[in-house]
């Protein structure tokens, strides 16, 4: 089956990208400055560089845990969801993936979303999700999300909407990088760790039933979610995610 490229090296174009944007004017200003001043200049330019740097550097690597802190979700205490934590060795043994930090979100939507780092991911179950889907359906829909952080489609969508938020711009860039097949591309890479199709159909399925959509979700985290987690229209669209009947479909031709 064939899987999504990786995305890591498009992460760190665009972190080397924003690091210049604002490098060049702070070089500048100082090239000005030392015109008048010229060991002011120097320091000037090097600081205002510097901290262009460091400021990028921190908005990235917050990034994961900036999209996610509006959910109102709690991190999974060791041994409170035993079934969860076992069935999640799985998935991170078979893709390589370092475990991400899980946290849960008490609703009855059925959901999921992935926000990864450059060394850190995190993953946020809904409590209907964790609780009413089996293990092989549960088994499925972790693969799905550890698929995005190996192919570091998680870690780019998270880096673009950490730096632009929902915007035309990171709508752009999203749809070029990830395509219009990201999340058909998602769900084969899933089955390609678990080796069973069935297992997420019936997750997809369960899903579409019972109802994706979190009232609260802050539009920004759209493009990181399993399934729509927002009303269609009720945000501006970035990254749009393809229909879950279209993903069963797919699917079901395996």
């Amino acid at each position: 089956m064939q899987t999504q490229p990786s995305l890591d090296e498009a992460a760190d174009r665009l972190e080397h990208n924003a690091t210049f944007v604002g490098i060049l004017p702070a070089l500048m200003i100082g090239a000005l400055l030392v015109l008048v001043q010229p060991v002011v200049g120097v320091l000037v330019g090097l600081a205002l560089a510097v901290g262009w740097v460091l400021a990028v550097r921190a908005r990235i690597a917050g990034a994961p845990q900036r999209v996610t802190d509006g959910l109102g979700a709690t991190t999974l205490s060791p041994g409170s969801r035993p079934r969860l934590e076992n069935v999640l060795e799985g998935p991170c043994a078979t893709s390589g993936v370092v475990a991400p930090e899980v946290l849960v979100v008490d609703s009855p939507a059925m959901n999921a979303l992935v926000a990864a780092g450059r060394d850190q991911s995190r993953i946020v179950l809904t409590s209907g999700l964790v609780d009413q889907l089996g293990r092989l359906e549960l088994e499925g829909v972790l693969a799905n999300l550890l698929g995005r952080v190996k192919d570091g489609s998680a870690r780019y969508s998270t880096a673009v909407l950490g730096l632009l938020g929902p915007t035309p711009r990171a709508a752009k860039m999203l749809g070029a990088h990830l395509g219009e097949q990201r999340s058909v591309l998602s769900d084969l890479a899933a089955v390609d760790l678990t080796r069973y199709p069935p297992g997420l159909i019936s997750a997809l399925s369960t899903m579409s039933s019972h109802g994706t959509e979190l009232g609260d979700a802050p539009g920004v985290t759209g493009p990181l979610w399993l399934a729509p987690a927002t009303p269609s229209g009720s945000v501006e669209p970035v990254g749009e995610l393809q229909p879950l009947s279209l993903r069963i479909a797919v699917l079901s031709e395996l």
